[in-house]
């Protein structure tokens, strides 16, 4: 049985592989949330610091992907917008829930 293929700007994509590449990127943004709100909760990042955290997992999650895909986005995911920034708004939220679960369990309680 033949895998389904969709053609993109001259590239043939695998759409199970596709999928499979957006969820483990969904996962690993998930990840780099959960961490950057508990590294930021528990050494009692306060106010626009704990934001500046989570940029900077964010960015530095951004970069290693770069990396380990070689710079070529399009091989892997539809767009390179879907690689580097899909999903900012929901992890915000995750971190900012994490963030403050884990400043009260340890700072304030």
């Amino acid at each position: 049985m033949e895998e389904p293929k969709v053609e993109l700007d001259d590239l043939e994509v695998n759409q199970e592989r596709l999928k499979q590449n957006t969820n483990q990127l969904k996962n690993l943004r998930v990840y780099g949330s959960l961490n950057a709100g508990i590294i930021a909760g528990i050494l009692g990042m306060d106010g626009w610091i704990g934001i500046v955290i989570y940029i900077a997992i964010f960015l530095i999650v951004s970069a290693c992907l770069a990396i380990k895909m070689n710079f070529k986005v399009k091989e892997y995911f539809r767009s390179s917008y879907d690689a580097y920034y899909s999903g900012i708004g929901t992890d915000l939220l995750l971190f900012l829930m994490i963030w403050v679960i884990f400043h009260n369990l340890v700072n304030i309680l």
